[in-house]
């Protein structure tokens, strides 16, 4: 009974000043999330030879937990990011009241909505822009003739022999379709584990949609980074709730103090 008697604390906020979409710190902070995914693809390489299970389900949902793992992390990094970018506004805006100048690059710093949607995506342009390529370019993959042996290339030079074999010749480059296909791959590889490398036409769908596909790491680092004013708010309600447990704890042992009093007395 007492516990439903007492009164839930309200939800408590401090004031903080917005600072801008972009500020001193946005290039850094963009240049760290591009290098991390480097790490994801890192990651990816070293799980590929356990996530290519002979179950098509197991597959999926290997590779799937996967990607949910990756998305994970970065919202977590962006919610962390959010905060501190709270908590920088809360101080701006404290000395602020006080009278005291804030410098706009220090207002700057202080958290925006857009900010970290911002650093996700202006650290995935070069990704980006090669799934961009891909999407445009990209064709359905057969096996290719594959590249003659060099020992036949006198073979070649036969009249007999070079027009039969003169089809290899065409196939012995790369293309730029081949490099950007290398380069997006490396960067959705659960996604190629899930459709199947001889899916042919799921491989192109998800060729054409990678752009979207590339993009999930920094959606889930920008959804995180608003996060940022709900843990604030936590903190300062947490920190509420023991001043108020501490405050209640004293005014117990104030009271047994006193009515303890006369009892000795008597």
């Amino acid at each position: 009974m007492q516990q439903k008697n007492k009164k839930k604390i309200k939800p408590v906020s401090k004031p903080f000043l917005k600072g801008s979409a972009a500020d001193s710190t946005t290039a850094k902070s963009a240049v760290s999330f591009f290098f991390s995914l480097f790490l994801v693809v890192v990651a990816n390489f070293l799980l590929s030879g356990v996530s290519m299970w002979e179950a098509a389900w197991m597959n999926i949902l290997f590779n799937s937990a996967l990607v949910l793992v990756i998305v994970a992390v970065y919202y977590q990094n962006g919610s962390a990011k959010g905060a501190v970018a709270v908590n920088h506004g809360e101080v701006m805006y404290q000395r602020e009241a006080d009278g005291r100048t804030v410098h706009p690059k220090d207002r700057a710093l202080c958290y925006h909505p857009l900010k970290g949607l911002l650093i996700g995506l202006l650290g995935t342009v070069p990704v980006l822009i090669c799934a961009v390529l891909l999407g445009v370019v990209a064709q359905k993959q057969y096996t290719g003739m594959g590249v003659l042996p060099s020992w036949i290339g006198t073979l070649q030079r036969q009249r007999e022999m070079g027009d039969a074999l003169a089809i290899y010749a065409g196939n012995a480059g790369m293309e730029m379709e081949d490099i950007l296909r290398i380069i997006v791959r490396m960067f959705i590889m659960p996604w190629v584990n899930m459709v199947g490398v001889t899916n042919r036409d799921g491989l192109l769908m998800l060729e054409r949609l990678s752009v979207l596909v590339v993009l999930l790491p920094a959606a889930g680092y920008g959804l995180g980074y608003l996060q940022g004013t709900k843990i604030r708010t936590v903190v300062h309600t947490n920190i509420a709730l023991g001043k108020r447990k501490r405050a209640h704890k004293e005014n117990k042992q104030r009271k047994a103090r006193i009515n303890k009093g006369p009892e000795q007395l008597n």
